[in-house]
């Protein structure tokens, strides 16, 4: 069986050019907005506070694209949950440790509605949460590519 990845990440599996086109809008205004503003303080030297709290709010903006753009490019950083033949890895805050444990050790799956839950059998529990897919059809196929591999492991099914 192939090892599969699911994202875990709000917009996952949405289909987003709409928002990409907004944020890339937002971004130019903000640039806009800055330069501009930039101009204005320094052709007048007024030195407003108002002015300057302004040109630091639309700092903002090009920060989260790109910090969204690292991420993307990055994803090892962000929430996963990646299952292969030898055993189930995830991680569920954003740069955090991932959290790692092989098929021989679950002794029990239990998988609810946006959730999954792995016990192991050293009583250990394991959560994952799979709010991030927006999508019914792929979070029903990351259902069954669990239950695929419960069967094939012989795990008990809760």
């Amino acid at each position: 069986m192939q090892d599969i990845s699911i994202r875990l990440f709000e917009g996952a599996y949405t289909f987003k050019p709409r928002a990409e086109q907004r944020m890339m809008l937002l971004a130019l205004a903000a640039m806009v907005l800055q330069m501009s503003l930039l101009l204005y303080l320094i052709i007048f030297k007024t030195f407003a506070t108002g002015l300057v709290v302004i040109l630091l709010l639309s700092l903002l903006v090009p920060a989260y694209f790109i910090s969204s753009v690292w991420l993307d490019k990055r994803p090892q950083y962000r929430r996963h949950l990646t299952l292969s033949a030898a055993g189930v890895r995830y991680r569920t805050r954003f740069s955090q440790a991932e959290h790692e444990f092989d098929w021989e050790e679950v002794d029990l799956v239990k998988i609810e509605l946006f959730k999954v839950i792995f016990v192991l059998k050293n009583e250990e529990v394991h959560e994952v949460n799979l709010h991030g897919i927006q999508n019914n059809r792929v979070l029903h196929e990351v259902k069954e590519q669990i239950l695929q591999y419960v069967r094939l492991k012989s795990i008990d099914l809760n």
